[in-house]
């Protein structure tokens, strides 16, 4: 399996700053036990309100390439053997093309350009705002870098605004991937995070891949974890049916470090993430052929992103 979106680069940094990396040994642990076999570890962030809210003490005005090198660094140190695309989510701090280069030279190879926020380059969902002309200068250097295009937490309008321009850039000749890495279906379920019809049917042309998120508030508005698996599945088989099943992935963005790193009420995750690669094949043999599990959970992923990085 491979997980399309874990915010392990930002547990590695708060771990860092904690000095204590004792969830890391836990994660571990399940990397040595489960199936996942690959990773978009991200490394996210938010406004300077929200990063101040949740460092705290730790707080420190934030300089990206910094900690980008030093989250990548211990992925090394503590993840040697895990295949690996790093991720930012939000690109709120990075000044601009010139440091997205520099940020690609470390290893960065995917972003999302928003978080919930509205930016510099466009907005999240707490804004109704489309793509900004900084936003369209600094998703053509990502291109001509080779880093993939990350549309989950977009608005509609920052949203269709960047698809405009990746078709654009497509009818140019340009190539390069895009990934949803953990949206679900509008459609199935209404919350804000999801995509819609429309949206997912106006990137069947670029060949992306979706990563399904076991994400309880974003499956269903119910707390079961049995129901919310079945519920999950659905998502499943409705991305598969509308966009085909070369275009489905899965991913978890497991919150389970919240209340250890931060103290945060625990969000309902669908899976234990120790367990989700085995728990989501069970449920997925009653639906799909064993190659088509495969696909979804990782030859997708591999062939349109992994296979790509270098």
């Amino acid at each position: 399996m491979i997980d399309l979106h874990y915010d392990l680069l930002s547990i590695l940094y708060y771990c860092y700053k904690k000095n204590d990396f004792s969830y890391i040994k836990t994660i571990q642990k399940y990397y040595e036990e489960n199936v996942v076999h690959g990773v978009v570890a991200n490394l996210y962030f938010m406004s300077e309100d929200e990063m101040k809210e949740e460092s705290g003490d730790w707080f420190e005005p934030v300089n990206v390439v910094e900690r980008f090198r030093i989250a990548t660094n211990l992925f090394l140190k503590f993840f040697p053997e895990l295949e690996v695309i790093y991720s930012i989510e939000g690109c709120d701090y990075i000044e601009g093309p010139e440091e997205l280069e520099e940020l690609y030279k470390l290893g960065l190879r995917n972003i999302l350009l928003v978080w919930n926020n509205k930016n510099r380059y466009g907005s999240g969902n707490r804004s109704d705002s489309g793509l900004t002309d900084e936003g369209r200068v600094l998703l053509r250097k990502a291109i001509d870098l080779g880093i993939s295009i990350d549309l989950s937490h977009m608005n509609r309008n920052t949203f269709s605004d960047t698809v405009k321009l990746l078709k654009e850039e497509k009818a140019k000749g340009k190539q390069f991937s895009v990934i949803v890495s953990h949206s679900n279906c509008y459609d199935l379920y209404p919350h804000d995070r999801n995509l819609t019809d429309q949206q997912l049917l106006s990137i069947k042309e670029l060949s992306p891949v979706v990563g399904l998120v076991s994400y309880g508030p974003f499956v269903s508005s119910s707390e079961d974890r049995g129901e919310l698996a079945k519920r999950y599945v659905e998502h499943i088989v409705y991305m598969v049916e509308l966009l085909g099943i070369d275009s489905v992935g899965v991913a978890t963005d497991d919150m389970s470090f919240g209340p250890v790193l931060f103290g945060d009420s625990e969000d309902i995750q669908i899976f234990d993430y120790g367990q989700v690669g085995k728990q989501l094949t069970a449920l997925l043999k009653d639906t799909f052929m064993e190659d088509e599990i495969n696909q979804i959970l990782y030859k997708n992923s591999y062939e349109k992103l992994f296979r790509k990085k270098e």
